[in-house]
């Protein structure tokens, strides 16, 4: 591997079409959702310990970032031979710094929705499984029992509530300006316009991709995702339904949800 990228997305914007769509390229391997960040993040108990902590500060800090370069490299080197990786992972929006230090300038994608379409899209997985007892609805606690309820549970809770936050601070500590944000909708309705963009930030040549054949070749068991985990992506590239959550969000929910947002909306011209 010689160049890691970062693939930070919003859940339910379209992460997986587009490392899927990527992965076309030979010269690129888009992961499914990865662990990297998770064994990174691990290691920094290693750093608190004795052993490093009674040592020389400065020569332990080379020493440890430097292992951090290493294990991302040679973890991908056990998965494919494809110079460029894509690591789909949440959490490296919250450890920007963290990255930093051990890739220095580094490349992260966010993909972002509208949010409104982001929470119908959990509303409508969470009817399509009525039969699974794994949805926030708590009858005996009298919690999450309308669409109003759920929609605030989802912003305010992982997966959602958490990467807004993260969000949030990225602006808070006005860093938005290392990040490329790719809207879903425009993937959707633009792709080679989105990914001209995509390929220029990544100072990658510009590679013809195929929106017609869309096939997933990064295996995935959706089954340890409980019932939100659907990383299944359609065949053919299709325009998104801008509007679809009207047909799912009461209107006082999603009138709801854009003032409470309404730095998100602005921030990405919903």
């Amino acid at each position: 591997m010689d160049k890691l990228i970062f693939n930070a997305s919003m859940p339910r914007s379209g992460s997986e079409l587009l490392q899927v769509i990527l992965h076309q390229n030979p010269k690129i391997y888009g992961s499914a959702t990865s662990p990297l960040c998770d064994h990174l993040l691990s290691t920094r108990s290693g750093f608190e310990g004795p052993a490093t902590q009674s040592q020389n500060q400065d020569i332990m800090r080379k020493a440890y970032f430097s292992m951090c370069e290493a294990m991302s490299k040679y973890f991908y080197k056990g998965v494919t031979d494809r110079p460029i990786v894509v690591d789909k992972g949440r959490s490296w929006l919250g450890y920007t710094e963290f990255i930093e230090q051990w890739n220095p300038n580094p490349k992260v994608i966010m993909m972002v929705r509208d949010l409104r379409s982001i929470i119908s899209s959990f509303e409508k997985r969470f009817r399509d499984n009525r039969h699974r007892i794994q949805g926030p609805d708590m009858p005996m606690e009298l919690k999450n029992l309308t669409t109003d309820e759920r929609a605030n549970h989802w912003l305010t809770n992982t997966p959602v509530g958490t990467q807004l936050k993260f969000l949030r601070d990225v602006y808070e500590k006005n860093i938005q300006e290392k990040i490329l944000f790719v809207r879903y909708e425009d993937f959707c309705s633009d792709p080679n316009q989105q990914l001209r963009r995509i390929y220029e930030y990544l100072e990658e040549p510009f590679f013809k991709h195929n929106f017609d054949k869309i096939k997933k070749e990064v295996e995935e068991d959706d089954r340890f995702w409980g019932m939100y985990g659907n990383h299944t992506v359609k065949e053919k590239l299709e325009k998104p339904n801008l509007y679809g959550w009207k047909e799912v969000l009461p209107q006082t929910t999603a009138d709801g949800i854009r003032k409470e947002f309404d730095w998100y909306f602005e921030s990405f011209e919903y």
